[in-house]
């Protein structure tokens, strides 16, 4: 089995086994803007230490034997988006034209909502 090497900002150096280190890895749009973290219980004081990791370490880590927990972000929050967010403004508007309309299709198909 193979020994992990980190480093407690506490203790210094410590020695791990694969199954004390939980790699987490939340894909993004982009690969670059993906968050890589790794974590263990340190084994001296016993502080939970968290560190981030780029592709190579996650793949260090598990070519040593480390379950890699991979996040998948939905696609709806991986779409590239235009325009403003919406406001407070926008939803009160929003609320008031739904009032005046029993066809929220046509509502939309008008563009009486801006």
């Amino acid at each position: 089995m193979a020994t992990i090497k980190a480093t407690c900002p506490m203790c210094g150096d410590v020695d791990l086994a694969p199954r004390q280190v939980h790699v987490r890895v939340v894909e993004a749009i982009e690969d670059a803007l993906s968050r890589r973290t790794y974590t263990f219980g340190c084994p001296l004081c016993h502080e939970d230490v968290e560190k981030s990791a780029d592709e190579e370490v996650v793949r260090l880590l598990s070519t040593a034997g480390v379950v890699i927990e991979r996040v998948a972000v939905p696609a709806e929050a991986r779409e590239s988006h235009h325009g403003a967010p919406l406001g407070y403004d926008d939803l009160l508007d929003l609320a008031m034209a739904l009032e005046d309309t029993d066809d929220v299709l046509a509502l939309f198909a008008e563009q009486r909502i801006a």
